[in-house]
């Protein structure tokens, strides 16, 4: 059910902190993301860049196959499709466990909603209330500023996504912005 690793953390590593996961206010790199049926059978494949900004600013772009782009603000989900030309907004749940939200979410939050474990290195979270968008998460360092998140979803499908962070990277300018004209078409 969860992967299992023997990675250690080292201070001013991803996962330093005992619970906290993120031990910096910003995140920029690149991702790549993988899902897998219940069985281990490759769904999707995608990659892309990503900018994380606490408390809940996020834009992830996906770049292959297709070209998507998911941006929160803090109060809002813009999510555009490039190919299709499609484009919706949404009000943003803050009592959501968006797997990306979790990145986020503050060690208050984390310890009131999930049951929390670490061994080896590797952070666990299963949510307390049963039902939810998914059924664990584990987050690992894994070497030179990548980590790892790993999802089991409520179907049983994994979902791994490898970041590569930039540390020198800064988000863009308008990164968490989302276009007046996305709330028209919404």
């Amino acid at each position: 059910m969860v992967v299992v690793a023997t990675a250690s953390s080292a201070p001013g590593t991803l996962f330093a902190s005992e619970l906290w996961p993120i031990t910096t206010d910003t995140l920029v790199g690149d991702f790549e993301q993988r899902i897998d049926d219940e069985y281990g059978q490759r769904l999707s494949t995608s990659s892309g860049r990503f900018a994380l900004q606490k408390p809940r600013l996020f834009r992830w772009e996906i770049q292959s196959p297709g070209r998507q782009a998911f941006v929160s603000d803090g109060e809002s989900l813009w999510q555009q499709d490039f190919d299709l030309e499609t484009s919706s907004v949404d009000r943003l749940d803050h009592e959501s466990s968006s797997p990306l939200e979790l990145l986020m979410a503050s060690e208050g939050a984390l310890t009131a909603r999930f049951n929390i474990s670490r061994v080896d290195g590797v952070l666990t979270l299963v949510p307390r209330e049963k039902g939810g968008l998914f059924e664990s998460v584990t987050l690992r360092d894994i070497e030179n500023g990548q980590h790892e998140m790993t999802i089991i979803d409520g179907l049983q499908q994994r979902i791994v996504i490898t970041l590569t962070v930039d540390p020198t990277a800064a988000p863009a300018p308008g990164a968490f912005v989302i276009p007046e004209s996305a709330y028209e078409a919404s």
